[in-house]
Order: C-alpha cells, then sequence, then structure tokens
C-alpha cells in the first residue's frame, strides 16, 4: 500500500516553520537566561552599593530599630537590634548575596561587616520577579511572533521557490515522446533545477530517437513484407481457380490462402502501429466490431483446429468503433487465438457489450501473481502448450496503448476473463 505523502509546498512551510521555531526558541532561550542573569549581577551590584552607601552614611552610631528604605527594601544592623527585631532567617546569612525566603515571599540578602557590626540590607524579591516576568512575556510574545511571521512568509514564498519545479513538471507532462523534442530548459536557471530540466531534455531527445527508429523499423519491414504476401495470396487464388486441383492440393492451398489474408491484416496492423498516434487518432477509418468478432470465429472454426473447440458469441450491441480495422483485427484475433491456444477442448465464450469485449475461457488460468507478467513479452506462463512465442497479448496491450483502451485480465474458477474496454464514446452503439 502507497504511502501518502504530504504536498511539497506544505512540506516547505512546515520545515520552514520548524526552523524559525528552533531557532526563536533557542535566541529566546539564550537570551533570557543571560538577561536574568545579567540583571540578577546588576541588581545586586545595586543593592551592594547602597549597603555600603549606608554604612559609610551611618558610621557607628547605633540604631535601634530597622531602617526603612526605598523600594519597601530594610536594613538591619546587629548587635544593635535585638534577636526580636529581626527576621527569623537572617541570623543563617552569610556575608554576601543570597536569596532566602521565609515561606510567604523571597527576599534579597545582603550582608556586610564592618569591626563588630552586622549589616543586612534586605529587599523584598517581588520587584525583581515581575520584571522577570514582563521579560519573560515580552519573550514569549517576540518568540509567537516569530513563528506567525514564519508561517506567513513560508506560505508566501513557497509558490515562488516552486514555481521553477511545476513549470518544469507542466512542460514534462506536456512533452510528447513521439514527437521531436522541446526545449525543456529554456528559462530555468543555472542551478539544480536547470540541471534537471536538461537532464529531463536530453532523456526526452533519446526517448524521441528510439520511438522515431522503431517506427522506422516497423513501417520498413511492414511495407516490405507487403509485397511477398501478396505474391503469395494472388499465387493461391489462382491456384483455387483452377478446376483440376485435387481436392486434397485444394485444402493446403486454401490455409496458404487463409494464412497469407491473416498475414495481411497483421502487416496492415503494424503499418498502424508505425504511424504516428495523432494521424492514427485523427483517422477518420471505423469498424464495425460485431463483424470483425463473427469473421474471425468463422476463421478459427474453418481452421485446423476446428474440432478442438467451440466458441459462444453473445452479442448485446451492435458497437462501431473510430479507429483502423486493422487494429482491432489484430487485437481480437489475438485474444481467440489465446484463448482457443490456452483452453483445448473448453467452450470460448465471447460477449460483446456497448463499451467492451469479454473473452472467457474453460482453461486451467492463471494464479493473480502472474496476470501482471502476463502482458509482458516473450511471457510463457504456459510453457506446456508447445505454440506460441508469448507475443499476442504484449501485443494486444500495445494496441490499447495506441488507442486509448485497456485491456483487463481477470482469473476466473474455471479459466481467464479478458475484457478489451473502449474509449469512454464508441462512435455507434445500438441494442
Amino acid at each position: 500500500m502507497a504511502r501518502k505523502r504530504t504536498p511539497l509546498r506544505q512540506r516547505l512551510v512546515v520545515a520552514f516553520v520548524l526552523l524559525t521555531a528552533a531557532v526563536s526558541g533557542m535566541f529566546s532561550l539564550v537570551t533570557f537566561v543571560v538577561m536574568e542573569e545579567l540583571e540578577r549581577t546588576l541588581f545586586v551590584d545595586q543593592l551592594d552599593g547602597e549597603l555600603r552607601w549606608w554604612i559609610q552614611h551611618l558610621g557607628n552610631a547605633p540604631q535601634t530599630r530597622p531602617l526603612e528604605l526605598p523600594n519597601h527594601a530594610q536594613l538591619y544592623i546587629t548587635p544593635d537590634l535585638f534577636d526580636a527585631q529581626l527576621p527569623t532567617f537572617l541570623p543563617a546569612i552569610a556575608v554576601g548575596w543570597q536569596e532566602v525566603a521565609d515561606g510567604k515571599e523571597s527576599y534579597e540578602v545582603i550582608r556586610r561587616d564592618y569591626g563588630t557590626r552586622r549589616y543586612y540590607l534586605v529587599q523584598p524579591s517581588s520587584e525583581q520577579e515581575r520584571r522577570e516576568h514582563v521579560w519573560f512575556g515580552v519573550l514569549a510574545v517576540g518568540t509567537v511572533s516569530a513563528w506567525v511571521a514564519a508561517y506567513l512568509i513560508a506560505r508566501l514564498t513557497a509558490g515562488s521557490v516552486l514555481e521553477p519545479v511545476l513549470r518544469l513538471a507542466q512542460r514534462v507532462r506536456r512533452a510528447d515522446p513521439a514527437r521531436p523534442p522541446q526545449r525543456l530548459a529554456a528559462g530555468f536557471a543555472n542551478d539544480e533545477i536547470g540541471a534537471l530540466a536538461r537532464a529531463f531534455e536530453q532523456r526526452l531527445a533519446q526517448l524521441y530517437g528510439f520511438i522515431a527508429s522503431e517506427r522506422l523499423f516497423t513501417s520498413d519491414v511492414s511495407h516490405e513484407l507487403r509485397t511477398p504476401v501478396a505474391i503469395i495470396s494472388g499465387a493461391a487464388e489462382t491456384l483455387l481457380q483452377r478446376s483440376e486441383l485435387l481436392p486434397r492440393a485444394r485444402g493446403a492451398v486454401e490455409r496458404i490462402a487463409t494464412a497469407a489474408h491473416e498475414m495481411q491484416a497483421l502487416i496492415d496492423g503494424f503499418l498502424v502501429l508505425g504511424r504516428d498516434p495523432m494521424s492514427v487518432q485523427a483517422s477518420s477509418e471505423s469498424c464495425a466490431i460485431n463483424a470483425i468478432v463473427r469473421a474471425e470465429i468463422e476463421r478459427l472454426n474453418a481452421g485446423p483446429a476446428a474440432g478442438t473447440h467451440s466458441i459462444a458469441l453473445i452479442e448485446r450491441s451492435d458497437v462501431t468503433l473510430p479507429c483502423p480495422p486493422a487494429l482491432l483485427t489484430v487485437a481480437v484475433r489475438n485474444l481467440l487465438d489465446n484463448a482457443v491456444r490456452y483452453a483445448p477442448g473448453s467452450e470460448v465464450r465471447v460477449i460483446i457489450l456497448p463499451d467492451a469485449l469479454v473473452v472467457e475461457d474453460g482453461g486451467s488460468g492463471l494464479p493473480d501473481a502472474d496476470i501482471v507478467r502476463a502482458f509482458d513479452r516473450h511471457q510463457r506462463l504456459a510453457p506446456e502448450v508447445a505454440a506460441g512465442e508469448g507475443l499476442g497479448l504484449a501485443i494486444v496491450q500495445r494496441i490499447c496503448e495506441r488507442s486509448g483502451w485497456q485491456i483487463l485480465a481477470q482469473s476466473l474458477p474455471d479459466g481467464m476473463r479478458f475484457e478489451l474496454r473502449f474509449a469512454p464514446e464508441p462512435a455507434v452503439v445500438s441494442t
């Protein structure tokens, strides 16, 4: 089961937002830590400077009560004050700065000793914490704003970033390997997209060369074979007109004439396959499916293997297709020959539907894993059958690709079912 992939545009937006989130988050964290440490250092230095000023200002004058200072700070001097006048946490404070709490509030405390006197400057941390909260809020709002801005910028720029890729995809989609290649790389910069466009252009040129060579080969071979086949067919018809021809020899000549006609139909089909697909689609030729199917059934019933099979024709519609008769003849012939060859002694059912031709046989069938390989060239999945080169279904597949049809295979409990689906709108359908 194919995993559903997120569109490239969305992945670019997500990647840009995640990158911005990581960078802005790391920047905010580092900024917050540095600013908090810096502010803490400045705050402690300020408290220490203020305490030193008070020590110099007060001198040795005794202080019988705590001094109330600005910003809700208090100055305690011992042994001038009694223990009852001191906060409970104060005696445990060492020299220098310390942050303490009494269960209700936290305090910043600076202690300095001069002679026998100890000076404690105590200031509640609420103001400091308030500034930290404000700073944290500013960083949080800035980080979230950076994420939102990154998302909006990514949405706006993703289109311009992907525009060369989409333009290249559109050119490749419109390129026809069967026609002279276009300049796919024209207008692209000398970057990764330009290199990709030049690679596509080179591969399309190679593919066009292969297709052109194949068409020339098919057309030349088919054209060269038409003359000898016409000679054989004419000679067989001339011999059949001679009354003195013995019955045994007449049967052999009839088989030669039939084989020549089959070869002529196959050559005509290959000539059509060798033509430009646009010229085939623009052709005004049409063919009646029912007539071609009847003719092919009569051919099999009159052939050397006539007694080894039975073919039941079920015509539920009279359908005419806008395509060269040679192509449909080759496709129907290969499907019927395949059914008769690989299901000897069984009944072959041919059903003509308004939009499809169905061929069912009563043979041994194929495992589901081998059905896809049945349309590969030179694939003989039943080696016990002597005849055949494994090309019939591959030819049918190629005709379907050229004509816009579809060939489907399904394994039945007692055989195989091949369904040749035509274009959605046949030329004429009557029931």
